[in-house]
């Protein structure tokens, strides 16, 4: 669904042997029906996403993932699978296990799904898109989506994913990720990207590999710190 070099977790970076005919893989799980928006979809990946690559015991398998950190957004399709994936799976949560929520695996090889991963679909169901405009919460972050970069809802969860990862990485952002790295989501009209990408609050830039959907070098989300639609606000 996604994947990320340096600049965008891109997956410019090539890995030798394995790694090229069978990455590593942070996979996002959503359970079917329980999120109605894209937006909330997104804010809760990039939730999971951050606590699972901050985990220690899952320090090992992160390292080996980063160079090429791609994401790949699974949907159970009722509430046993999702039973399932909370009670057999490794995971970090964000939100609700009963409610609105994304479980984020630890990387592992696609090879090394196992059974229950298998069974389980991409994710591509149509979501209430975003809202073209709006707000962060209080010292949150908010993800601007690229109108000219189209995408199926999994792909856009995990590019969202990727920008929070990347956003927490900057280390700058640490009282962000102690708060659960609050979030909004929003899909701007062009001008209204163009003037987000070059607001100067920007605090990560996805950059697509184009291995899916896009063509390379595509630029799908920014992450903005201190910045609202239609103004700057105060760092």
């Amino acid at each position: 669904m996604g994947e990320a070099g340096t600049v965008g977790e891109a997956g410019a970076v090539a890995e030798a042997g394995a790694g090229r005919t069978d990455p590593l893989r942070m996979f996002l799980v959503l359970r079917r029906g329980a999120i109605g928006s894209l937006a909330r979809a997104g804010e809760l990946a990039g939730a999971a996403a951050v606590a699972c690559v901050r985990r220690e015991e899952w320090a090992e398998a992160v390292g080996a993932w980063r160079p090429r950190p791609g994401k790949v957004c699974l949907r159970a399709r009722n509430d046993a699978q999702w039973a399932q994936v909370l009670e057999q799976e490794p995971h970090a949560l964000a939100g609700d296990p009963d409610g609105e929520a994304v479980a984020a695996l630890p990387p592992r090889r696609r090879s090394e799904r196992g059974p229950l991963l298998e069974r389980l679909q991409a994710m591509s169901s149509a979501l209430e898109p975003p809202p073209p405009n709006g707000e962060p919460p209080a010292g949150g972050v908010l993800y601007v989506l690229n109108p000219d970069a189209p995408m199926s809802s999994g792909k856009t969860v995990a590019q969202i994913a990727h920008a929070a990862v990347m956003a927490a990485d900057t280390g700058d952002l640490e009282d962000w990720v102690a708060r659960g790295c609050p979030a909004r989501v929003i899909a701007p009209d062009a001008a209204g990207f163009r003037a987000a990408e070059h607001s100067g609050a920007c605090v990560a830039r996805v950059v697509d590999a184009g291995l899916t959907e896009l063509p390379p070098n595509t630029l799908t989300v920014v992450a903005l710190r201190g910045w609202c639609a239609g103004r700057r606000s105060s760092r």
